[in-house]
């Protein structure tokens, strides 16, 4: 059966989620429910807050000065992220290290992945700052604390936490082990399904919670008792957190599991696990390659030379084909265009940050890109050829699978704008 949304809709939830899920990709996730359920998949996805990769920056650089408004020639900022490489503490260094404060106090900060070894010298004032982007149950960060920092808090002059967001609940097991907490206070959440949150209006809950705690016990492994009964613990998020936030670079597993999880063929809307962004890199490249052959067949002179330069000799012929930069410098005009940031673009191409630059680089010698790493009007002008060239070989076309949405034109005129007829 086709599934019917209209584009108002999947536009309204893409401006939601800040064009960190494409449309595609919004319809893709619909089609994991019945037909009936999706009035309540739609409200779960319009109330789950995405932060990006901007904002993470802005809240880090933001809690830095308010820990921080002055270093004395002594003072030294000992960063360390919580959990290991790869998981969301690092990943949230590496935007630490784009903020203001980073540039200007890069003499004085020393970023550490573990403080296990930690010497001090005796003529330095020495602050430690725990970095993560978000406190769930606030156990794995009190665990964290009490194993690795308990020992040594004494080596520093005070011990302070910044997190971009967080559950109300964690925030308040943590509280009491930091000398500050820097969380925005607009950036702490209740439980979605609680009497006190107002996701879905007061007392009027029961039916979101029942959606999601059907689909969250197909998605995670139950617990069995010691009398053997089953339950499901996680089934709404970690330890039953019921959050409903998410990163531009993943999801935090306290998050409702419909949100990020791949088991079970299950599509995510913004995956948690290293494996899932791979397998969503993979379907990404799959439709590049596939554009890019339509461009082969069909393409301008402007773009024939553009992104075929590869060249190939059999015998006495010439071919031209797509090199990876080619390949490279389309996806990333793709993917700015549709308003992906730097470190969702790596992501989906699964490129280094260094690879990135190098890519853009090569664009600019092109004359795509310019120095501020903007299409210019020549990069504008082929991406324009390159989208109405797809667009008339697309015309008819039909979705991988039958069963997703096919998206229906609707014109919206409304009747009021602004309280005036």
């Amino acid at each position: 059966m086709i599934k019917k949304i209209d584009n108002i809709t999947i536009d309204i939830i893409s401006a939601r989620l800040k064009n960190v899920v494409s449309p595609l990709d919004i319809i893709k996730w619909l089609n994991n429910f019945e037909e009936n359920e999706i009035k309540y998949a739609i409200d779960i996805a319009s109330n789950l807050t995405v932060y990006t990769s901007y904002e993470i920056e802005e809240v880090i650089n933001n809690s830095l000065n308010i820990l921080f408004p002055t270093l004395k020639p002594n003072d030294v900022l000992i960063i360390n992220p919580i959990g290991n490489f790869g998981k969301s503490g690092s990943m949230v260094t590496y935007f630490f290290q784009k903020t203001d404060f980073h540039r200007k106090h890069k003499n004085k900060v020393k970023m550490l992945p573990t403080v296990n070894n930690f010497k001090p010298e005796s003529n330095k004032n020495y602050f430690l700052v725990l970095l993560d982007d978000f406190v769930g149950s606030g156990n794995s960060v009190k665990t964290y604390f009490e194993s690795e920092i308990n020992l040594i808090k004494d080596k520093f002059e005070y011990i302070s936490f910044i997190g971009v967001a967080g559950m109300e609940q964690g925030i308040k097991l943590i509280n009491p082990i930091f000398d500050r907490i820097e969380i925005p206070k607009s950036n702490i959440f209740k439980k979605a399904f609680s009497s006190e949150a107002s996701y879905f209006g007061y007392r009027n809950y029961t039916e979101h919670r029942e959606f999601c705690f059907k689909y969250g016990k197909k998605l995670t492994s139950p617990k069995v008792r010691k009398d053997k009964t089953v339950k499901f613990l996680n089934a709404l998020g970690y330890e039953n957190s019921q959050a409903l936030v998410s990163f531009s670079h993943g999801s935090p597993n306290n998050t409702l599991p419909i949100i990020w999880s791949n088991k079970n063929n299950w599509f995510p809307l913004i995956p948690r696990f290293f494996s899932d962004k791979i397998s969503v890199s993979k379907e990404f490249r799959k439709s590049i390659s596939y554009e890019l052959s339509i461009l082969k067949e069909f393409g301008s002179e402007n773009l024939q030379n553009e992104f075929f330069t590869h060249q190939i000799k059999k015998g006495k012929r010439n071919f031209s084909s797509v090199s990876k930069i080619d390949f490279s410098i389309y996806a990333i005009i793709k993917l700015s265009r549709s308003g992906f940031t730097e470190i969702n673009i790596c992501q989906k191409l699964g490129i280094l940050t260094k690879d990135y630059e190098q890519i853009l680089e090569i664009g600019k010698e092109r004359g795509i890109f310019n120095q501020g790493n903007n299409l210019t009007l020549f990069g504008l002008e082929i991406y324009q050829d390159a989208k109405k060239c797809i667009k008339r070989k697309k015309r008819n076309f039909e979705y991988e699978s039958a069963d997703y949405f096919a998206v229906k034109e609707t014109n919206y005129l409304p009747r009021t704008f602004n309280g005036k007829s």
